[in-house]
């Protein structure tokens, strides 16, 4: 007679596919849904696009002046729009599932839900982070390219902080809005549903400031993961309503994270497929 090796063992005896299984086989589904691959090339196009647009038929002297008001709004333009679109891919990645109704032979393959979860949200974070790299030195080298070719000035990577913001500003952001969309579908089981959750929890309370008062603006917008994200990124300036120190704003997204990560986890275990 065959004794099942632990409770998550299938009645063949064999083991349950461990996480790097599970891992690859999320990577794989990723890469063979139509939607994804759309989400993703709209990512990267419409951030580089934008910035191409301004490049080759923008006023370079505004961009130049934009650029000596604000540091770095013209290198995050395009960037930042892209932020969104890795959120709404973050979304779709989870939900699609439960639209197809594929989720049921996932949960068959690998029956530790935990695992299946886990793998999901790793696939969004290496995804995230990569992408928001890409756009970020992508965008940078195009709208200094622009200037130069215009004679105007540029900034550069050995200029104060500007290396550390270029680096850490878009993945970061991406990173932390990809996470929570991915979570929000877990929980609503609908990408529109999770992307306007994660976009409502970005703008509500900064817009809020305006008529909540002196302690909810000093207090709850840089506390939200995009003001955090500009902390880490040492863009935030010293001393206004956006910033926290490097280590808080660090604690702030990881609290955001692990918060989002438990009720994702809770309701996945929990509820039928």
């Amino acid at each position: 007679m065959t004794t099942a090796t632990g409770p998550s063992a299938p009645a063949t005896g064999r083991r349950a596919p461990g996480f790097a299984a599970a891992l690859r086989s999320e990577w794989s589904k990723f890469w063979a849904l139509p939607s994804n691959r759309t989400i993703l090339g709209v990512a990267v196009a419409l951030t580089l696009g934008i910035t191409l647009l301004m490049a080759v038929f923008g006023d370079t002297a505004a961009m130049a002046r934009e650029q000596e008001d604000g540091r770095y709004s013209v290198i995050f333009f395009g960037s930042t729009l892209g932020v969104w679109v890795l959120a709404a891919l973050a979304a779709n990645v989870v939900a699609s599932e439960h639209r197809n109704g594929t989720v049921a032979l996932t949960l068959a393959a690998t029956p530790r839900r935990g695992r299946v979860l886990a793998a999901k949200l790793v696939v969004v974070a290496v995804l995230a982070l990569g992408c928001g790299l890409v756009v970020s030195l992508a965008n940078f080298a195009l709208t200094q390219a622009a200037l130069a070719a215009a004679g105007e000035a540029t900034v550069r990577f050995s200029d104060p902080g500007m290396l550390r913001a270029v680096l850490l500003y878009i993945p970061v952001s991406a990173f932390s809005q990809s996470l929570l969309a991915a979570c929000a579908a877990v929980v609503l089981r609908s990408a529109p549903g999770a992307f306007g959750l994660v976009v409502l929890l970005s703008t509500l309370p900064v817009v809020g400031a305006r008529f909540f008062g002196s302690w909810w603006s000093e207090n709850v917008p840089r506390h939200m993961v995009g003001a955090a994200s500009e902390s880490v990124a040492g863009m935030a300036v010293p001393g206004t309503e956006g910033f926290l120190p490097t280590l808080s704003a660090l604690l702030v997204i990881a609290v955001w994270t692990a918060v989002s990560v438990a009720v994702a986890a809770a309701v996945f275990s929990r509820r039928d497929a």
